[in-house]
């Protein structure tokens, strides 16, 4: 009726007769104890009350509407095509190993991985999820943590053997220490804590990456000590490829703690992405040492 302007239009659009609608409207203004429209014998309009019911419903129907198309996806096996970007780093040793049983359990979905060391615009260059490695994230983003990040000080046997074994974080004035690319070329330093006591150790910057792979790969090759996140360097700890250092110590001042599915907000998550997310934390539940 409000769109009509008529309530003998309103009454042939929905298939009833006018003095059904009349009754109708009256009833609703009763129970209300408001008047929702000026009448005329031209037109009708809205009173102001009309308008705010007319907003709240629209408002109440798309909700309804969006509420809908979500329980639908439940019966529905996700399907399509799903893009993710991320870093270099998460990209290769975070994402990639856990994308193939993702398709195992989704054999439908096809995915593509794009890694670049500069952040994505996702909305401008089509993305459906961006695997972001910060402790923040803006907060006009969708947000879920998928992976927490645990810091480990590493060397190669190799370089062990020939330069001695790190036994406090002063040691490592004496190290070749190889360092990320942000961090100061004035007066490097990494951060130790233990029993609640912070410690700070210069260290040398021998060689500088942008990016955690190529830092490991200096690292494999005895190319020095170096700071390294779990999930890139676990598995050469575990082979015994690179050893773990100062494991009484805590790392402090990280470059982040957590890994975040990210994408623009939105009403309505993409199936493809509902399932991707559920999947890296499941995943990252069962990892838990605490799950």
């Amino acid at each position: 009726m409000a769109e009509a302007r008529s309530v003998t239009r309103a009454a042939e659009r929905l298939g009833l007769s006018k003095a059904a609608v009349s009754v109708r409207l009256k009833a609703l203004e009763r129970e209300l104890a408001l008047q929702l429209v000026n009448r005329s014998t031209r037109s009708l309009t809205l009173t102001d009350a009309g308008e705010r019911l007319l907003d709240g419903m629209d408002r109440m129907l798309a909700d309804a509407s969006d509420t809908l198309a979500n329980v639908r996806d439940l019966a529905l096996k996700p399907t399509g095509r799903l893009r993710i970007t991320a870093s270099i780093g998460v990209g290769i040793s975070f994402a990639a190993p856990l994308i193939p049983g993702f398709l195992d359990r989704y054999p439908e979905i096809e995915v593509e991985l794009s890694t670049s060391q500069d952040i994505a615009d996702l909305a401008a260059q089509g993305f459906d999820l961006g695997l972001r490695f910060a402790n923040i994230v803006r907060g006009t983003d969708m947000a879920w943590p998928v992976g927490r990040v645990d810091w480990y000080l590493v060397a190669s046997p190799g370089y062990l053997a020939r330069r001695g074994v790190p036994r406090e974080p002063a040691d490592l004035a004496a190290h070749r220490c190889l360092l990320y690319g942000w961090q100061s070329v004035h007066d490097p330093a990494w951060r130790f804590s233990r029993n609640g006591q912070s410690q700070p150790a210069p260290v040398q910057a021998a060689f500088k990456a942008n990016n955690g792979e190529l830092l490991m790969q200096a690292a494999l090759e005895g190319g020095g000590v170096t700071m390294l996140s779990g999930f890139a360097c676990r598995r050469h700890v575990a082979s015994g490829a690179l050893v773990a250092l100062l494991p009484e110590w805590t790392i402090e001042g990280s470059d982040a703690e957590i890994i975040f599915a990210v994408r623009p907000w939105s009403a309505r998550v993409p199936r493809t992405v509902r399932a991707f997310v559920d999947y890296l934390q499941e995943i990252e539940t069962r990892a838990s040492p605490t799950a």
